[in-house]
C-alpha cells in the first residue's frame, strides 16, 4: 500500500516514472488480454484497495457508485498531491450525499467513516438507520412474521442476530414470535432513549469553497495520532546529558585532630 502512494505523490513531480494518467488505458488492455477471470479480478480488487486507501477513502471501497476509473481520473486531473486528494474525496462526498438521499446506506459505515475523516455525515446516517429499523417493524401476515425488512436494515440485522434468529419467516404459532415482538418494542424504546439523552458534541467543522464543495485538510482530518516512544536514539542533547551516568563522587573524610585510643585491659 505504502508502494501505490509514494508513486502517487511522485505521479505529480514526475509522470513518466508514475504514469498514474495511463492506467486505465492499460488496465482495459490487460482485461482484453488475460484470460483468467480470477486473476483479473484479483488484481482488480488489490489495485482498488490500494488506491482508495492511499487517498484515505478506504470506507468506500465497497460502495459500486464510486469506481476505481472515476477516482483515478478526479486525481490525475489536478496540478498537485493536495489538490487531487481533495478531488478524489470530493467525488466520494457527493456520492455519499446521493446515496444517503436516497437512504442506500449500508455500506456507508460509520466507524469507517470516521476513520477517513468524513465523521461529519454519521448523524444523518444514523437517523436513518433508525428510521429503517422503525419502518421495518415486524408483522404477521398470512400466519407467519415477516422479518425480511427487518433483516435489510443494519440495526435490524444485527438485533436478529443478537435474538439468535436465522430465518426471516417464523410460524406465527411459535412461542418465539411474542418474545420476539417484545424484544423490537424494547429496542425502540432504548434507541428513543439514548437519542434524548445523549449529548451530542459539535460536529466537526466543515470548511467549504465558494460552489458548495467541502475543503479537505490533510493535516486536520487525520484523527488518529501515532504517538511513538523515543528510542535512545532519538534523544536531544539535553536529554543524552541528563542519562549520562553519573560517576560516584567520593567525599574526602575529614582527618580527626585526635587519635582513638584503645582500651587497657
Amino acid at each position: 500500500m505504502k508502494t501505490v502512494a509514494d508513486s502517487i505523490k511522485n505521479y505529480y513531480s514526475d509522470k513518466n516514472e508514475n504514469p498514474w494518467h495511463k492506467v486505465n488505458n492499460n488496465i482495459q488492455t490487460f482485461i482484453s488480454k488475460e484470460k483468467s477471470q480470477d486473476k483479473l479480478s484479483e488484481i482488480l480488487i488489490l489495485l482498488r484497495a490500494a488506491v482508495f486507501s492511499s487517498l484515505d477513502i478506504l470506507s468506500f471501497g465497497l460502495i459500486d457508485d464510486v469506481t476505481t476509473e472515476d477516482i483515478i481520473n478526479a486525481f490525475t486531473a489536478e496540478e498537485t498531491w493536495k489538490l487531487g486528494r481533495r478531488s478524489a474525496r470530493n467525488l466520494c462526498l457527493d456520492v455519499s450525499d446521493k446515496l444517503i438521499e436516497k437512504g442506500n446506506i449500508r455500506y456507508l459505515i460509520p466507524s469507517a467513516l470516521k476513520r477517513d475523516g468524513f465523521g461529519f455525515l454519521i448523524p444523518r446516517i444514523e437517523e436513518i438507520q433508525w428510521d429503517n429499523f422503525r419502518k421495518a417493524q415486524p408483522k404477521v401476515t398470512k400466519g407467519e412474521l415477516d422479518l425480511t425488512k427487518l433483516e435489510k436494515t443494519l440495526i435490524g440485522s444485527k438485533f436478529l442476530r443478537d435474538q439468535m434468529v436465522m430465518t426471516t419467516k417464523i410460524d406465527a404459532k411459535d412461542p418465539q414470535v411474542e418474545a420476539l415482538l417484545e424484544a423490537y418494542d424494547l429496542q425502540l424504546v432504548e434507541i428513543e432513549v439514548d437519542r434524548s439523552s445523549r449529548i451530542k458534541p459539535s460536529p466537526p467543522t466543515e470548511q467549504v469553497t465558494l460552489n458548495g464543495q467541502p475543503v479537505f485538510d490533510e493535516e486536520e482530518e487525520k484523527e488518529e495520532k501515532v504517538r511513538r516512544k523515543p528510542s535512545t536514539g532519538d534523544q536531544t542533547p539535553l536529554t543524552d546529558f541528563l542519562s549520562e551516568e553519573k560517576k560516584p563522587v567520593k567525599v574526602p573524610k575529614k582527618k580527626s585532630s585526635r587519635k582513638k585510643r584503645g582500651l587497657r585491659k
